[in-house]
């Protein structure tokens, strides 16, 4: 090597960027319409994959998402240093063009029945994620303190997204040491 080295995330970077300005991410909306409507519960990773090819493959697609925003763990569990979040928008822009339509704060079961799933949509896909932490049975588990990283990571993504956490809810590591258990 001549010169300063380079990150793997900088080399996939160039290749998405180049790729982005060739018009490789051009939206690809099917050719013709099945006719059929697929409802897709939840907008994570796999929630968003599975829309994107039913879509493709003809099919009118809707996503719920309990949450105010599209991308579950993408948008909510990962920090922007890690994954900036305008991806994401961009990734959905593509697929708004391709016809997936999209609905917030709508959380199946509570709000939208299965019933009602099953009578509007030919078929519907579960992908609800991972919210669910494992449970941790160790002694202290239970003592102030001890924060889930989802939690912890939600919230900061939010704080960062420009929302507002009241102060006496708001989760913070400043001035504390920190154990992380997992990785």
């Amino acid at each position: 090597l001549h010169g300063d080295a380079v990150t793997i995330k900088q080399v996939e970077r160039a290749i998405a960027d180049d790729a982005l300005a060739s018009g490789a991410y051009a939206p690809q909306p099917a050719p013709t319409a099945s006719g059929k409507r697929v409802a897709v519960v939840g907008s994570g990773p796999a929630g968003l994959a599975c829309a994107q090819q039913l879509a493709r493959a003809g099919h009118g697609v809707v996503v719920f998402e309990r949450s105010d925003r599209v991308g579950g763990l993408l948008r909510y569990g990962i920090p922007d240093f890690k994954m900036e979040k305008a991806l994401i928008d961009r990734r959905l822009e593509q697929m708004q063009a391709e016809g997936v339509e999209f609905r917030t704060g709508v959380d199946v079961g509570q709000t939208l029945t299965g019933e009602q799933l099953l009578a509007d949509f030919d078929a519907v896909v579960l992908a609800t994620g991972a919210l669910e932490p494992r449970a941790l049975d160790v002694p202290g588990r239970e003592l102030d303190g001890v924060v889930l990283a989802l939690d912890y990571l939600e919230q900061q993504n939010r704080v960062v997204a420009g929302d507002v956490v009241p102060e006496g809810e708001r989760i913070s590591a400043e001035g504390k040491r920190v154990v992380i258990l997992g990785g």
